[in-house]
């Protein structure tokens, strides 16, 4: 192998390296999403269960934090999702790269050329 397929190689795995990265972002960010969509959802049903069940004047205080919950709850859905989509623009652009290195040696577009490309289809 000469010295400028290994360079390439050395490329394909930093590039490797940093997806794998943006894939354990990407999965944080899906865990904060699903904890802010629990948090939005439990808050009104736990709400009207208490409401119903004890419909005293000093549930408020309680009812209160509850609604807190679903706001941080919506908050955290609406941050987590906005940082899904900046986490795939990322990974698009990696994904570009990979493909135009791996189009750059022959030997190289033949051993991985059958793993890009196929996205659009």
């Amino acid at each position: 192998m000469e010295a400028n397929e290994e360079e390439i190689l050395a490329k394909i795995r930093t590039l490797l390296a940093l997806e794998r990265n943006y894939l354990a972002e990407e999965r944080t960010a899906l865990a904060e999403f699903r904890t802010g969509l629990t948090l939005a959802l439990v808050g009104p049903s736990a709400s009207a269960v208490i409401v119903y069940v004890n419909p005293r004047e000093g549930i408020v205080l309680f009812l209160t934090f509850l609604i807190s919950l679903t706001v941080i709850g919506i908050w955290t859905c609406l941050n987590s999702r906005s940082r899904l989509k900046e986490i795939r623009k990322k990974k698009k652009i990696l994904k570009d790269r990979q493909a135009m290195i791996i189009k750059t040696s022959k030997e190289t577009y033949d051993l991985l050329g059958d793993f890009i490309g196929h996205e659009d289809e």
